[in-house]
């Protein structure tokens, strides 16, 4: 099903004002979560897809009467949850997928400048030394681009514990560079 006709059939079921608070939802929030999905589980075609199934759950769960009161940190929560257990899913693949996969080249190299390249891949490769948790505190504050106390409901500690593990991450990837 097609990222549109998914949205339709999906806004078709509510009436018109938990429609227009859907759709503003969506604006609002798809692209972070298909970026967050994405940079967790590499693979675009499957980011498109859990994005879609964030959504889906958040529906289903409101359908049921329930309340959402930060719908920015509920998304994430879903999203999280969805990446989690597709990674932790096991995976077949076929030889042509693997094939596929080995030669992919997502972006024109020649677009871009050698040194930014460089940049950013010395810096994936230091992100990875990282703990999971530094890894995963650093990108949902300076890749997803959430607030401390959104980070702090998505992972249900307090925000001062937050900002702390922020600024530990902070200087245990500084320490990497050096």
């Amino acid at each position: 099903m097609s990222h549109f006709s998914w949205f339709y059939v999906l806004c078709m079921e509510l009436d018109n004002n938990d429609k227009n608070i859907f759709i503003e939802n969506y604006d609002k929030y798809a692209d972070a979560i298909f970026r967050y999905c994405a940079f967790r589980i590499y693979d675009r075609e499957r980011a498109k897809e859990l994005m879609q199934e964030t959504f889906t759950k958040t529906w289903e769960y409101l359908e049921k009467g329930k309340k959402v009161e930060n719908m920015k940190a509920f998304l994430y929560k879903v999203a999280h949850n969805l990446c989690v257990n597709e990674i932790i899913r096991p995976k077949a693949f076929s030889l042509d997928e693997m094939r596929e996969k080995i030669n992919f080249d997502p972006e024109d190299k020649k677009s871009h400048l050698v040194e930014n390249e460089v940049d950013i891949s010395l810096l994936a490769k230091k992100m990875e030394m990282l703990q999971p948790q530094e890894k995963e505190i650093l990108t949902m504050r300076y890749i997803d681009d959430l607030a401390v106390s959104e980070i702090a409901e998505l992972l249900d500690m307090i925000p001062n514990s937050v900002s702390v593990k922020i600024r530990r991450a902070e200087e245990a990837l500084k320490k990497l560079y050096e």
